[in-house]
């Protein structure tokens, strides 16, 4: 679904199977195949000009950009950020994805729950302490972003590819 909306993949070599275990393990739950197809093909590279989507095997991969991103996010949860996010609840289950470059925000996968059996993404707000649940998955959002649907205060603008400078996925 992705290569009908976002064009051919621009990443011919998927991550190795070790590195998405790696991911995995520590996160304690299995990743969406939808997002995971997505970093494939797209990932080590800034879309829509500002959203960074790291790549496990990137210039900084996947694994970093999550653990990093995820104590900055729960920096005001209490004790949450030193707990596996498979071992938590609430916020502390939720998984950095990307980040926005120009105000900060990042996005997060949200896993599925009793009341929701899909991973849905949620978008944390630097600027103003909030998090935003968005209806359906990483590639329902990321369409809505074609369709000019972004969250508030991102700059509107299309689909738009360019790789990590220095990436080894060149």
């Amino acid at each position: 679904m992705s290569a009908e909306v976002f064009g051919p993949p621009r990443r011919f070599r998927p991550a190795r199977p070790d590195s998405w275990r790696e991911i995995e393990r520590w996160a304690g739950l299995e990743l969406p195949h939808d997002y995971k197809q997505f970093v494939d093909g797209y990932g080590d590279a800034v879309v829509f000009r500002h959203l960074f989507i790291a790549h496990p095997e990137g210039a900084d991969p996947l694994l970093t950009v999550m653990q990093e991103e995820r104590r900055t996010f729960l920096a005001s949860e209490e004790g949450e950020s030193g707990v596996a996010p498979g071992e938590s609840s609430g916020p502390g289950q939720f998984l950095p994805w990307a980040y926005h470059d120009f105000n900060g925000d990042v996005c997060l996968l949200v896993p599925p729950s009793a009341g929701n059996r899909d991973w849905t993404v949620a978008v944390s707000f630097r600027q103003c302490p909030e998090v935003q649940v968005f209806p359906g998955r990483v590639t329902e959002f990321l369409q809505a972003l074609t369709r000019g649907e972004f969250p508030r205060g991102w700059p509107r603008v299309r689909f738009d590819w360019t790789s990590v400078e220095g990436s080894p996925l060149i």
